[in-house]
């Protein structure tokens, strides 16, 4: 019995972390291919940082209508109908991608199979495993992140220079329609009890400072994803290396996020105060490549990915942990602040390279981080007080 449990979770978390990497997959590639779709389209960072903020624009709407119905409707069909639809987005990009309208089109279908995805994946993990190891299934859900940007970053050498860059979108519908195939069906017993009225109420007031710190952290983070390998080509390494490189910080992140979930379920609590530790040390990571200089650019990408990127698993486990009877609601208001984040962060990043270069967009992007750290602080203090009044 044991081993099927076992054997039953690792497909769980196998399935939840290659759904993921599908739905992110569409805003990460735009950003790991900028310099060759701008080569060809004459795109300016500004539009770049549209095509990022369209994506999560579009998101932001999505995971707030989904959220509190993901229950209702079942986590398993959004799954599926969000993995169809970013599989159509990215055929539309490989096939008819030749103006930046029809991108943003594209990219703003994909960003509401994402806002829809994120929800119905957390209720997915919160009912399908275990409550000890939450924390983990969180980070391996999270971890598809930076394993959207490792297989970004890989595809500008691999396919983009290689064969021209329509073909990694291709690559990316095939691998989005492969995965939505294996997706489960619903479960009659599960979405059953997860219909009945939650005993917890969701309180809107910590979730909403919550959900600011998370929008202020993506932001950063979500700014790193789109214009790093650009920042990077522009202080003399090459393209493929930049990308390289960027495969190299997504593995650090990849690995961070599991490991804090790993961690979380030996831990008592203090997963917010982890969060802040961590956007704080991404704020440093981001000041090192504010510097632009070439030697220092592995050790910043690596903090910047790992720690201001890392967190992000952590951060949703803890919201669920703290809202057991409503995981799915709570961390879908909390998504939307991440997605509004993510409109924001990489489209005022553009417009600061555009007006006054990398270095200022990089702290720009601490400050980011280091609001990030204070909101989710607050947030915290006032959600341990509503827990100990729900107590």
């Amino acid at each position: 019995m044991g081993v099927n449990q076992d054997r039953h979770s690792t497909v769980v978390l196998v399935l939840s972390i290659a759904a993921t990497t599908v739905t992110t997959l569409p805003v990460f590639l735009t950003g790991a291919l900028a310099v060759v779709i701008r080569q060809h389209l004459g795109l300016s960072s500004t539009q770049l940082g549209l095509l990022v903020a369209g994506f999560f624009l579009a998101a932001v709407p999505a995971s707030l209508i989904i959220a509190p119905r993901v229950a209702a409707i079942g986590a398993e069909r959004i799954m599926r109908v969000a993995g169809l639809a970013t599989s159509l987005a990215l055929l539309s990009i490989a096939a008819f991608g030749h103006s930046f309208f029809v991108i943003l089109g594209a990219l703003l279908v994909a960003g509401a199979a994402n806002g829809s995805m994120q929800p119905a994946m957390n209720l997915y993990l919160a009912n399908r495993v275990r409550l000890a190891r939450q924390g983990f299934a969180f980070g391996v859900k999270q971890a598809a992140i930076p394993v959207s940007t490792l297989l970004a970053g890989v595809s500008v050498p691999l396919v983009a220079l290689a064969f021209g860059w329509r073909y990694a979108y291709l690559g990316a519908a095939i691998l989005a329609l492969g995965v939505t195939a294996l997706l489960p069906r619903s479960d009659p017993a599960l979405r059953a009890a997860s219909e009945r009225p939650p005993r917890t109420t969701v309180v809107l007031k910590p979730l909403i400072f919550l959900a600011v710190g998370i929008g202020l952290g993506a932001g950063a983070a979500n700014g790193l994803g789109a214009f790093f390998i650009s920042s990077t080509a522009s202080i003399g390494v090459s393209l493929g290396t930049a990308g390289y490189l960027a495969s190299v910080g997504s593995l650090a992140s990849l690995i961070t996020r599991i490991a804090s979930g790993y961690f979380a379920d030996r831990r008592n609590g203090n997963h917010f105060v982890v969060v802040t530790i961590m956007l704080s040390i991404g704020a440093v990571g981001y000041l090192l490549l504010s510097l632009g200089q070439r030697p220092l650019v592995v050790l910043a990408a690596v903090l910047a990915y790992a720690a201001g990127w890392g967190w992000n698993g952590l951060f949703n486990f803890a919201v669920a942990w703290t809202h057991p009877k409503a995981p799915g609601h709570a961390t879908g208001i909390t998504q939307a602040g991440a997605f509004a984040g993510s409109v924001f962060g990489p489209l005022a990043f553009g417009i600061v390279v555009d007006h006054l270069g990398y270095a200022d967009a990089w702290r720009f992007a601490a400050l980011l981080a280091v609001a990030a750290a204070v909101a989710v602080m607050i947030g915290r203090s006032l959600l341990l007080q509503e827990i100990a009044a729900r107590e």
